[in-house]
């Protein structure tokens, strides 16, 4: 049985998708933006989007029966090559040792104004 996750602490876009589903013990969530509590993103910098970010992948996770911990795998979206280093400082910041395996990709740009996206498979606890 696949289960759709929900999580009403992180935005939710109108877009005709699920903010993730659960199948089989294992959480796979939407790409997720730096969307904060009022909706909009927050800051213009990567390091406090990447941390916007991580923080709404780990209530999504939370609501899933999951942590940070159990992150598998991260494939992660920015606009711009120059910010690797400053999303590299946050993430490393963020998630527990052993990090999870992750794929880097630069992209002319976002559906949204935001700087990085990021897509996550986890494990449930």
């Amino acid at each position: 049985m696949v289960e759709q996750l929900h999580c009403d602490s992180v935005y939710d876009d109108p877009a005709p998708y699920s903010q993730g589903r659960i199948h089989n013990g294992t959480v796979y969530l939407a790409g997720l933006d730096p969307v904060g509590e009022d909706s909009e993103i927050v800051d213009d910098e990567i390091e406090p989007q990447t941390t916007q970010t991580l923080r709404n992948v780990e209530q999504l996770l939370a609501a899933a029966d999951s942590s940070c911990s159990n992150i598998v795998s991260v494939t992660a979206y920015l606009i711009d090559g120059d910010d690797f280093a400053g999303f590299n400082r946050a993430f490393a910041a963020f998630l527990p040792d052993p990090k999870p395996a992750r794929t880097t990709v630069v992209v002319e740009e976002l559906v949204t104004d935001a700087r990085v996206e990021l897509q996550v498979i986890a494990a449930q606890s």
